[in-house]
């Protein structure tokens, strides 16, 4: 182990609602309290992990858009909805 891989020992006192706070953040993020903590003193900002039903819906959206692209060949206004379609998954995507 180098010495940028040694771990140090931190004892934090908490409120018990910042303690509550801190466990539901973590849980959200589906990461340990630890991890949580040590990404916030790294400057990042953990976001909630999203549920299986968001990733279905991000694959039906593709799944959409890929069928209304091949519309445009037959129907030029399909193309404007292709363009709204990616607007929205990649608004969901940085959600993510």
């Amino acid at each position: 182990m180098s010495a940028n891989d040694e771990k140090a020992c931190l004892k934090v006192r908490l409120t018990v609602e910042e303690k509550t706070k801190l466990e539901y953040d973590a849980a959200l993020c589906g990461l340990t309290q630890a991890e949580y903590f040590r990404q916030i003193c790294l400057g990042k900002r953990p976001r909630p992990k999203q549920p299986p039903e968001f990733w279905e819906l991000l694959d039906t959206l593709y799944e959409i858009h890929d069928k209304l692209e091949r519309l445009t060949a037959y129907c030029p206004e399909a193309a404007e909805e292709c363009s709204r379609l990616e607007n929205i998954v990649l608004f969901l995507q940085g959600v993510a």
